[in-house]
């Protein structure tokens, strides 16, 4: 809600402050006071572009300031979101100061609770704070985009349209994975002869924990076999056979000592190593023995293990860095394996479950689509009734509701295959025409203001539950018209400000006399400058006014008096 505007030195503006209220603010004036140059000031707080034009003869720049109330409405909370992306912290009561300096060469500058912002910043926020219905820039009912949005409000389906919209992103999410396994075909299919070859390889290698060592041991042995048979015989012969060999000569010693030590008890221990030495030497001799005899000299055996000694370490080469890591690599391409052959199935399953949500959305879309076309031919009938009621007999209003053809499209409406978007098959245009025989058109194609202006009075009391935009504004409404029609249009808005802050600038007291907040629009001369100047009315100005309005310039007694009963009709 606009709580306050200020303006300086704009146009004929010197200096001007008004605290608009909510409910029903009308702005009543002599043609030419200024009124509508508020809200051209207003507008430049809205994103409008600016010029160096607009700056008071005299005056180095405009300033421009509106203070915005924000409500925790979606149009809100979609203003604050904008602004909290921008970086612009919002107050604590929810209020948002936008201040425009224009400099007389025409550059200006943005303040959005003091921090810099840009234009289309501004037009963004303003899009969703203030609705300007008459010869301005911030009309989004003209918009074309926005009407699908307020259909959809009117018939009440804003949820269902809500669903699609997550039914399509799920669609969208399903189509995109059934896209990349597709695309992944190729590259499984490599992946599955790689692990193939993998685990036929190492499966014929048929590894055992710790058998390159194994093989590292006995290898060495097979190759010097002739060599370790002869020096263990050798050995042997020294020890056992030879004339005069280790033992015999080891033999005497033992004996030797052992006569000493029948002799001598001292020697005792001397004889028992002696014997011991003697045992030991013996024991030796055996076991070269029995490792001479042992040892196979074997070349079949030797070439055997030289070529198991080339497979496992090309296997470690390849696969880790033992038997163990080998091994488990080897589970780890059977698992892969056995996962990608597990995928042959998955296309198919993806295949099913997109085409199940395209035929819930089908479904789902068509149903939205009937609700729509059912919600249009009411909207239609409604609001050609309201224009009928505001001086516009004979008007035509009609929703047109189209679809776009996408031969790829699964999704049929009147016999062709139509493109889907999250807010489901349909596009939505309304088609105005306010004279007799003439064929609806779009609205930005309307041209009278006060025709405009009506209109948009007609769509605000039928949409004003679906309108989220806190502040409406209408100029020129009142054109053209009068006597019961002008009460008509005066009820109207009324009823509107129940749910929105209405501002309106009027020439028919049967208006006027609604206003919750009434401001008087004048134009003085001060010394040699003319100068714009706007006042809130207590209960008795407001008598003037509303007599001046229908009277003109004399103001008689029983002007004051058909004042006062149009003001106590309106309490």
């Amino acid at each position: 809600m606009l709580r306050l505007l200020k303006i300086t030195n704009f146009a004929i503006i010197d200096d001007l402050e008004i605290a608009f209220g909510p409910g029903l603010n009308v702005l009543t004036g002599e043609t030419g006071a200024g009124k509508s140059i508020i809200f051209d000031a207003l507008n430049l707080t809205l994103g409008a572009r600016a010029g160096g034009g607009l700056v008071r003869g005299g005056a180095k720049e405009a300033v421009v300031e509106s203070l915005f109330e924000i409500p925790d409405t979606a149009g809100g909370l979609a203003a604050r979101s904008l602004l909290e992306e921008a970086g612009v912290e919002m107050e604590e009561e929810g209020e948002l100061i936008v201040r425009r300096r224009v400099a007389e060469a025409g550059r200006s500058r943005i303040y959005l609770n003091g921090v810099l912002g840009t234009a289309s910043l501004l037009s963004r926020v303003g899009d969703r704070l203030v609705n300007i219905h008459g010869q301005h820039a911030h009309q989004s009912l003209l918009r074309a985009a926005s009407h699908l949005g307020l259909l959809d409000d009117f018939a009440q389906t804003s949820g269902t349209r809500a669903v699609l919209g997550g039914m399509v992103r799920d669609l969208k999410s399903a189509e995109e994975e059934l896209s990349a396994h597709r695309d992944g075909v190729r590259e499984r299919a490599q992946r599955a002869d790689l692990f193939r070859f993998q685990v036929e390889e190492l499966e014929k290698a048929a590894l055992r924990g710790g058998e390159l060592a194994e093989i590292e041991t006995e290898l060495p042995r097979l190759r010097n076999a002739g060599r370790l048979i002869e020096g263990a015989a050798s050995l042997y012969e020294r020890l056992y056979e030879a004339e005069g060999a280790v033992i015999e000569k080891t033999g005497e010693i033992q004996r030797e000592l052992e006569g000493m030590a029948a002799l001598d008890q001292s020697l005792d221990s001397l004889a028992e190593e002696a014997a011991s030495a003697q045992a030991q030497l013996e024991s030796l001799a055996d076991s070269l023995r029995d490792y001479a005899e042992g040892i196979e000299h074997d070349p079949e055996r030797l070439e055997a293990l030289e070529a198991r000694r080339v497979v496992i370490r090309e296997m470690i080469r390849k696969y880790g860095s033992d038997e163990a890591e080998c091994l488990a690599y080897l589970e780890e391409c059977r698992s892969s394996l056995a996962a990608i052959s597990d995928e042959e199935g998955t296309e198919a399953r993806l295949v099913d479950a997109r085409d199940a949500l395209r035929a819930a959305l089908a479904e789902a879309a068509l149903a939205l689509s009937e609700k729509r076309a059912r919600a249009a031919e009411s909207l239609d009938a409604r609001m050609e009734e309201a224009l009928s009621e505001l001086g516009l007999a004979g008007a035509r209003f009609e929703t047109l509701i189209t679809h776009q053809e996408d031969p790829e499209g699964f999704i049929r409406a009147g016999g062709r295959a139509v493109a889907l978007r999250a807010d489901g098959v349909d596009r939505a245009q309304f088609h105005f025409s306010p004279n007799p025989g003439e064929p609806p058109r779009g609205l930005s194609r309307v041209a009278s203001g006060g025709e405009l202006s009506r209109l948009m009075l007609a769509l605000e009391s039928v949409l004003r539950r679906a309108d989220l935009i806190p502040t409406l504004i209408f100029d020129e409404v009142d054109a053209g018209i009068g006597g019961a029609v002008a009460e008509v249009v005066g009820r109207k808005l009324k009823g509107v400000s129940a749910s929105h802050q209405v501002l309106v600038v009027t020439h028919l007291p049967q208006v006027a006399s609604l206003g919750d907040r009434h401001f008087r629009v004048e134009k003085h001369v001060a010394g040699e400058r003319t100068q714009t100047r706007v006042e809130l009315l207590d209960d008795n100005e407001r008598v003037e006014e509303i007599a001046r309005m229908g009277t003109g310039l004399e103001i008689t007694d029983a002007a004051r008096e058909h004042a006062r009963e149009m003001l106590g009709k309106a309490e």
